[in-house]
Order: C-alpha cells, then sequence, then structure tokens
C-alpha cells in the first residue's frame, strides 16, 4: 500500500493543474444567442467576467449564426451579461469546474424588447442594483433587486435569480438555494435548475443539500456526459471520490470515447485504492487517445502500477 500511496501522489502531481492568477487559463466557454423564434442572434455583444478573479474578463460578438466561442479562460463561475439591438439584455452564468472540462453550450434566448419603456422608478433599481452589483456590493445589489421584486411581481424568476447570484458571490449557499428554492417549487420538472442547484450546493460544501438534488435528477433527460463530468469535479474536489465515481461511470456510459471521464475515474480509483479498477481506466485512456497529455500521464502510471 505505501508502493501505491507513493504512485498515486506521483500521478496526481502530474495531472494538478497550474493556478491562475486572472480570468486567463486554459478553459474554454462556447454558446449561441437566439430570439423568441430560436432563430440566431447575430452581433450580439456577449460580456463575461470571473468575480472570484476580480472581476476580470471580455467581451465578444456572435457570429451570423448566433454563436460565440472564447478559449484560454480559467476556471470558476462565470457571469455571463448578452445584450442585442432591439432585445432585453439577459444575464446568465455557467461553471467551469476544471479547465480541462467540457462545459455544454450556453443557449441564451433573448425576449423583444418592449416598444414602451418601464417606469422610470423602475429603470433606477435596475440600474442601481446592477451597478452595485458590478462594483461588488452585493448586499446593496440585493436591496436594489427586493425593491424592483416590489414594483414587478411579473420578473419575479429572473429577480430571485439576480438576488441569488448575489449571495453565490458572497459565499451564502444557504441564502442563495433558498431564493432558487421556490423557482423549482414551481418547476420541479426544471433540470437545468435542479442542476445547478445541486452544483452551487456541492461547490458550497453542503454535500448532503447537493446529494439531495441529484437524486430528483431524471438520468433520462441527461444527454450529455459533461453534466455528470462537472459533478464528479466539485465531488472530487470535496475530497470524495467514492460518492465522485459513479458520475465519472454515468459520463462514460454516455459517452463511451470520453478520455476526461476514464482518466479522472482512474485517479478517484487509485485514491480509493481500486488498483485494478484504475489500471484498466488508465489503459483506456492510452487506448482512446494515445497522444493526449491524460494519455501522457496515464502511461507512467501505469508503468508505476506494474
Amino acid at each position: 500500500m505505501q508502493r501505491h500511496a507513493l504512485v498515486l501522489a506521483a500521478v496526481l502531481a502530474l495531472a494538478a493543474p497550474a493556478g491562475a492568477q486572472d480570468w486567463k487559463g486554459t478553459g474554454r466557454l462556447e454558446g449561441r444567442v437566439l430570439d423568441p423564434d430560436g432563430k440566431p442572434v447575430p452581433d450580439a455583444v456577449v460580456k463575461l467576467a470571473l468575480p472570484a478573479r476580480g472581476g476580470g474578463g471580455t467581451s465578444l460578438k456572435t457570429d451570423k449564426k448566433g454563436r460565440w466561442a472564447i478559449g484560454g479562460v480559467a476556471a470558476g463561475t462565470w457571469n455571463i451579461d448578452v445584450e442585442a439591438s432591439g432585445f432585453t439584455a439577459k444575464k446568465v452564468s455557467a461553471t467551469l469546474a476544471g479547465e480541462a472540462d467540457r462545459v455544454p453550450p450556453i443557449e441564451v434566448k433573448l425576449e423583444r424588447a418592449a416598444a414602451q419603456g418601464p417606469p422610470p422608478e423602475v429603470v433606477a433599481a435596475l440600474h442601481a442594483g446592477d451597478d452595485a452589483y458590478k462594483a461588488g456590493r452585493y448586499a446593496d445589489a440585493r436591496a436594489e433587486y427586493e425593491k424592483l421584486l416590489g414594483l414587478r411581481p411579473d420578473l419575479a424568476k429572473p429577480l430571485h435569480m439576480q438576488i441569488a447570484r448575489c449571495y453565490g458571490q458572497e459565499g451564502n449557499v444557504a441564502k442563495e438555494l433558498e431564493h432558487l428554492q421556490p423557482l423549482l417549487d414551481a418547476d420541479p420538472t426544471d433540470q437545468s435548475l435542479r442542476l445547478l442547484m445541486a452544483q452551487e450546493a456541492l461547490k458550497g460544501g453542503l454535500l448532503d443539500r447537493g446529494q439531495e438534488l441529484l437524486r430528483g435528477v431524471d438520468d433520462a433527460t441527461v444527454k450529455d456526459p459533461n453534466i455528470y463530468f462537472n459533478i464528479a469535479a466539485l465531488l472530487l474536489n470535496q475530497q470524495k471520490a467514492e460518492a465522485a465515481v459513479p458520475y465519472l461511470s454515468r459520463a462514460v456510459a454516455l459517452d463511451p470515447s470520453f478520455v476526461d471521464g476514464y482518466f479522472q475515474r482512474g485517479l478517484a480509483n487509485l485514491q480509493l485504492g481500486k488498483i485494478a479498477e484504475a489500471r484498466a481506466d488508465l489503459q483506456k485512456v492510452v487506448e482512446l487517445a494515445p497522444d493526449s497529455p491524460q494519455a501522457a500521464t496515464a502511461k507512467k502510471g501505469l508503468e508505476q502500477l506494474k
């Protein structure tokens, strides 16, 4: 077992990513902007910010098919603001758990802007909330969004989402989930919201709550292996390798060629002392992608496990 522990330390050291000092890294995000009819919106402005790294970020425009993509970004929860002429701006967020993760394309559907502008007090509250949020004054931002909620109860869903986002940036995951729960109660079939809440709970260390939410996920609706992979990554970050392995297994079941899934499951099995399982996963990595960085690490691990 001492020899296996030394092997584990060597393999994990080789696999560990270097820490970034700002929003730049080696990850990738992409998405598409659509109008209410599902048609692409070209030249929409997509602003990306990473508050955890000081609020740094960048902006870009969609192409004629409404698509955008950016590489060289760091891991973390990205705030994404989308604006386009003739449409109401929309705010979403996406979590890149690790720079090697593959996040599904982020689809944003914009609503057409109303012909008549909202009342001045509504505009004032919205601007005050957005300005406070951008300045990192999340408590002030929440107060303005709550004021706006009283003025426009018809905007309850996006405002609760924005209030939850404020709590998330403050690290108050319990209050974040408290504001998201009524939205889930209103639509228990909203799998995207349930998965978001589960991932936020896991990221905040609320493991029981996160796993409770995950138990409500309908696996038949999950088609993208990256969803399971990112959940596993959050569990691995919490040193919960045993809990992560089933999600990595689901990821590779959805996509038998998913190299990252086999690689991380191999490392997790090493942590658990399951040498035969780890060896099988690392061999699969070499078989599927012999020239990849993961394969180079896997080969070194396999040599030590002989």
